[in-house]
């Protein structure tokens, strides 16, 4: 199956024949060229005489031109460096400014703040990327400073992105679905529920019929957000082929140091080494419920009901900043200038990186229990990268591998589930401590298997925009999870699919990049993490962007390629 997704995706690229730019575009070629001189060439030799010596003018002229063509041909016909880094430096520190007010209106949209648009800001990034003047520089220029060479890469990257993303027509649809999901209440019986109501109910409810009705609730957001969604998809792959010789996902999957071919192998690889552990799961889920078929609202519910009898008790959501505090400062990290809220979410949570290594805040969903703690240190995890890292220019600040930032979010959320954390700051018994672990591992296993599926899914409707979302998304769910999905359009629930799209195989790959770096600190310092095992995750991970690739990212870390090997190990435990 995976190497029929790989083949669909491939077979949909779209490939461009590239001329050069005199035959495509004569006039605009004349007009970047006489740039590129203007740059390159001191102003003096432009300079003529008044018309009193028309000959000895031209004469003056052909030699400038003379002067003009040996200046050229020692430059390689390009811009000098020097002024490319000048150039690019400005436009850097304009794009970081305009994403600090970016993030800064995005979180005030998600606390409520609905007379607030981004799409303005947008526009003026939209602007500001795409002078065609300077991108055609830029593109030209020839560079061998490594460093300068991975920041020219990286704007002429974002530059394609932003022609992508920032689109006009593509924003008003999105910004629409945003909205939507904000304000969105779930009708299940005769209460509105908010999505993390929904989510509350469908884990700790014991009413079995009680769940359906949520779960089957869920879909009717997809009523309301469902044709934007597919309007989005096919807005972002004509975008992309316009843009770039590839679909929208495979060209965003590259952009993201991934490539699908690697996915979907190591996709293949979890779930085959799982499946065993899985199908023990769902029997045991039989016998533990007494039902003779699991459905899709057992899921949820199963994995949180062992910890019911202590979990309100043991993880109040009031202390929620003041242990999450706690956890980093034993690492030797200091969260008192995040700025961190709770509020009803359209998403999970999220921490913004308003200005790298100066202003970061954090916004938590309303959640209970153990998954309260679990999105605020996941989305902690991000913030400490964002105060953290520590790279000479804001795109390479900016621009960091999307399966590494996940990883380094994960680290600190699996530290909610080891003993040596959870009995100190949460006063757990050891048999308490246990009973979270054991919960843990079984529900790691079934997340990872669903977050796959939901990438599946994502990928195919990208690949075929004309086919049901709900059918794709039902087929592939039942697949990995074994459960009949009803026909229920649910799929639009995912709030990944509308605002953060081609998102969710990072979650995957950043679940293989915390267990390989849990490993390596376990393995240099124990279990009892203290500041020398923060020290090591500050200098090899936290402070990395994007002068690294994922393998080098992980090779300089651990000390091997990234690998599923660690994750597996670890869902292979929960069968003990």
């Amino acid at each position: 199956m995976m190497v029929s997704h790989a083949n669909a995706l491939k077979s949909c690229a779209v490939t461009k024949s590239v001329l050069p730019g005199c035959v495509r575009h004569p006039q605009k070629f004349m007009k970047e060229t006489v740039y590129s001189i203007e740059a390159a060439v001191p102003r003096a030799l432009f300079l003529i005489d008044d018309g009193r010596h028309a000959c000895a003018s031209m004469a003056r002229m052909m030699l400038r031109v003379g002067m003009l063509l040996a200046v050229l041909v020692g430059a390689g016909g390009q811009e000098l460096p020097a002024t490319v880094a000048g150039q690019l430096d400005g436009r850097e520190k304009q794009l970081e400014s305009l994403y600090a007010d970016y993030w800064r209106t995005e979180y005030k949209i998600a606390l409520g703040d609905h007379a607030l648009s981004s799409r303005p800001i947008q526009e003026q990034i939209r602007t500001v990327v795409s002078d065609e003047r300077f991108l055609s520089n830029l593109r030209n220029a020839k560079i061998s400073d490594s460093l300068l060479k991975t920041r020219q890469n990286l704007y002429l990257n974002e530059a394609v992105y932003t022609k992508i993303t920032n689109d006009p027509a593509l924003t008003a649809v999105v910004e629409q679905i945003t909205q939507n999901e904000n304000g969105f209440r779930f009708k299940v019986g005769d209460r509105q529920l908010s999505r993390a109501e929904v989510t509350d109910l469908l884990e700790h409810n014991p009413d079995r019929q009680l769940r359906e009705e949520a779960w089957r609730a869920t879909s009717q957001i997809t009523g309301v957000n469902g044709a934007r969604i597919q309007k989005a998809i096919q807005l972002r792959n004509q975008l992309a082929v316009k843009n770039s010789d590839e679909i929208f996902s495979i060209f965003l999957l590259h952009r993201k140091g991934l490539e699908v071919e690697q996915v979907f192998d190591w996709f293949d690889q979890i779930k085959e080494q799982t499946e065993p552990e899985y199908q023990r799961l769902l029997k045991r889920m039989r016998n533990e419920l007494g039902v003779a078929k699991i459905e899709p609202w057992d899921l949820d519910f199963f994995f949180s009901k062992a910890t019911n009898d202590f979990e309100a008790q043991k993880f109040p959501t009031d202390d929620g900043w003041k242990k999450t505090k706690e956890l980093a400062a034993s690492l030797g990290y200091d969260l008192d200038p995040v700025e961190m809220h709770v509020a009803d979410l359209g998403f999970g949570g999220a921490a913004y990186p308003i200005l790298y290594g100066k202003e970061v805040k954090i916004l938590a969903n309303r959640y209970s229990g153990i998954f309260f703690y679990d999105r605020l240190w996941h989305a902690t995890g991000h913030a400490l990268h964002y105060q953290m890292v520590n790279e000479p220019s804001f795109l390479l600040r900016a621009n960091y591998a999307e399966p590494m930032d996940e990883g380094m979010a994960q680290v600190m959320a699996l530290l909610l589930y080891r003993s040596e954390v959870n009995a100190k700051l949460f006063t757990l018994t050891p048999e308490q401590a246990s009973v979270v672990d054991a919960a843990y591992r079984l529900k790691l296993l079934y997340t990872v298997r669903n977050t796959i599926a939901d990438s599946l899914s994502e990928f195919e409707s990208y690949s075929d925009p004309e086919k049901d979302p709900a059918s794709v998304y039902n087929r592939i769910h039942a697949e990995y999870l074994g459960v009949d999905m009803h026909d229920a359009p649910v799929w639009g629930f995912n709030p990944m699919y509308g605002s953060d799209p081609i998102y969710l195989q990072s979650f995957v790959v950043g679940e293989m990049v915390a267990r390989q770096i849990e490993h390596k600190v376990d393995e240099k310092f124990g279990r009892n993490w203290g500041k020398p095992a923060g020290d090591y995750l500050r200098t090899n991970f936290y402070s990395r962007g994007a002068e690294q690739s994922v393998d080098g990212f992980m090779r300089g870390g651990t000390g091997e390629a990234l690998t599923p090997r660690y994750l597996v190990q670890f869902l292979e435990s929960s069968k003990n």
